[in-house]
């Protein structure tokens, strides 16, 4: 599949990404029977010295980072980010990843064979009267092998993985993730990463390793590497501190699964 097409004059866009012309952004609506009503957007953080040049009012996602990281449903099943979540630290966050959705929409223009990444990955809902909900983050990144105990080793990891070029098979891609409680147990999260994977990573990333690590306890989100393919492939007991994280007290441990694109799979 080519890569899709933006244009910065008309704002029309190659499926798989879509044009949304309330908001004046792109979307990656997911899979049947979710999408087009629950898609992944850019992150939005309102600069009131460049106003959004939507007809209509568009609020940024400050108060919602804020209000879920700050719930135990949330941050119990989290490495980072850190406790407590602060309105600073998000605006810092948001800007810090609308550069990089900005980024990705620029390379985009020039039509590269192979993508380096994603411009989409703020899971939203619209509802019937146009407004948006928010209703998570689901983002691809190459891995930091965070399962790794030895720090040198993990570094030394990460910093060849980060070294291939982009469209290189040997390049193991992560995901990062979080839904609000309110969405649970609908399947979102399911279909958001396979989404991911099927209308973007695959195709247009050339992506064929994917690795995740989950901790012990963070049932949901293993349930969701399992509905996409992955396989358990490590256990590592008392891996993660708690309390170094400022989440509780004592240790978890962390399970990693892993999945590889096969020859002629999607």
């Amino acid at each position: 599949m080519a890569p899709p097409f933006v244009s910065s004059t008309t704002h029309t866009f190659s499926p798989p990404l879509q044009y949304d012309e309330r908001t004046n952004e792109p979307y990656l609506p997911l899979l049947p029977p979710f999408g087009p009503r629950i898609r992944l957007t850019p992150p939005r953080l309102c600069d009131p010295h460049n106003p959004t040049s939507s007809p209509h009012q568009i609020d940024d996602d400050v108060a919602s980072l804020v209000k879920y990281h700050n719930l135990p449903e949330i941050y119990l099943f989290l490495t980072g980010p850190p406790r407590p979540y602060t309105e600073e630290y998000a605006k810092e966050w948001l800007k810090k990843r609308r550069s990089e959705c900005e980024a990705q929409l620029e390379e985009m223009r020039d039509g590269p064979a192979v993508l380096s990444g994603c411009p989409v990955r703020v899971i939203r809902e619209r509802l019937e009267d146009g407004t948006d909900v928010f209703l998570g983050d689901c983002f691809l990144a190459r891995s930091h092998f965070p399962e790794l105990q030895d720090a040198d080793e993990r570094q030394r990891r990460a910093e060849e993985n980060e070294a291939y070029e982009k469209g290189d098979p040997r390049i193991v891609y992560s995901f990062g993730m979080f839904l609000a409680p309110v969405a649970h147990g609908r399947g979102i999260m399911s279909s958001a990463v396979q989404s991911l994977i099927e209308q973007w990573a695959v195709p247009l990333m050339a992506a064929r390793q994917f690795e995740v690590a989950a901790m012990s306890h963070n049932i949901g989100s293993q349930k969701v590497f399992l509905k996409n393919g992955f396989k358990l492939t490590k256990e590592l007991d008392d891996a993660v501190d708690l309390e170094k994280l400022g989440k509780g007290s004592g240790k978890v441990g962390l399970k990693v699964y892993r999945r590889e694109i096969t020859s002629g799979e999607k």
